[in-house]
């Protein structure tokens, strides 16, 4: 089983909980995906976890910015009412946008299950 973990900064999408540009951690453990991030106040924390088999699509999106480019997961899954979701979460990398771009690919694609 694969177990992965990541930094990323929370967009938006269709949940309830308004973009803040919450920081978070995205990890694949034990067969769920799962979003965790504090907001600014209780009112914006994020609490996701998302069993692999409800992941309709996974992909990895360029999005630039004003002087830079940001490297983006973007996720559509079914939630506990079966209805269907969406979030945009920026990767987060220090070191390189290379790095960024990376593993957002890699993301993605071990989300639709192509490697």
């Amino acid at each position: 089983m694969k177990k992965l973990k990541s930094g990323v900064i929370y967009h938006g999408g269709s949940i309830d909980t308004p973009s803040h540009l919450q920081k978070g951690i995205i990890r694949l453990d034990n067969g769920a995906f799962s979003f965790q991030a504090e907001g600014k106040s209780p009112l914006f924390n994020i609490d996701i976890r998302i069993p692999e088999k409800d992941i309709i699509s996974a992909k990895a999106e360029e999005q630039k910015y004003y002087s830079s480019v940001g490297y983006f997961l973007i996720l559509e899954y079914l939630d506990n009412h079966r209805k269907k979701q969406k979030i945009d979460l920026e990767i987060r990398s220090f070191i390189r946008r290379g790095r960024a771009q990376a593993i957002s690919r890699l993301w993605a694609e071990i989300l639709t299950h192509k490697i």
